[in-house]
């Protein structure tokens, strides 16, 4: 063990069926926030996204597997109270800011999915875009409705 590993713990990297490779980050004193790192091919942006998947050493589950082709598969639907918030929240900086194209305008960039094991299924969906690339724009879904905005540096 390296002084690294003693100080901040062994990292421990599982491949996953669905996900691929994944590094588990644990959280010791708080054991239900245990999360991994992973990022995989995303239809919607027709790249790979950087995917955090709340969870236990033995890996993803079936539902948060189907619950991240959920996302992929309504993408489109839930578009609209993506683009709501963040329009509003940029007409503080800039009146009368409109997205004409979303697709091209924002990249998604990052998806949180929780365990999955309660409804509403609270997640989180993080986009750069064209307009301000200093910013991600971080969404909380609750199930495919946008809920809060948070502009980050």
């Amino acid at each position: 063990m390296g002084l690294f590993d003693f100080i901040f713990g062994k990292t421990i990297k599982i491949e996953h069926s669905f996900f691929g490779q994944m590094l588990y980050m644990q959280i010791k004193k708080h054991s239900k926030e245990n999360y991994f790192e992973c990022e995989r091919y995303f239809k919607p942006k027709n790249d790979k996204i950087d995917i955090g998947i709340e969870g236990d050493i033995e890996g993803p589950t079936q539902r948060q597997i189907d619950f991240f082709e959920n996302i992929e598969n309504n993408y489109a639907n839930f578009l609209h109270s993506i683009i709501i918030l963040i329009e509003n929240e940029f007409r503080n900086w800039k009146e009368g800011f409109k997205i004409n194209n979303f697709e091209k305008e924002f990249i998604p960039v990052y998806l949180f999915i929780p365990r999955c094991e309660t409804e509403p299924i609270i997640w989180e969906i993080a986009f750069e875009s064209e307009h301000n690339k200093n910013h991600s724009f971080t969404l909380t879904m609750e199930n495919f409705k946008a809920t809060d905005i948070i502009i980050d540096d």
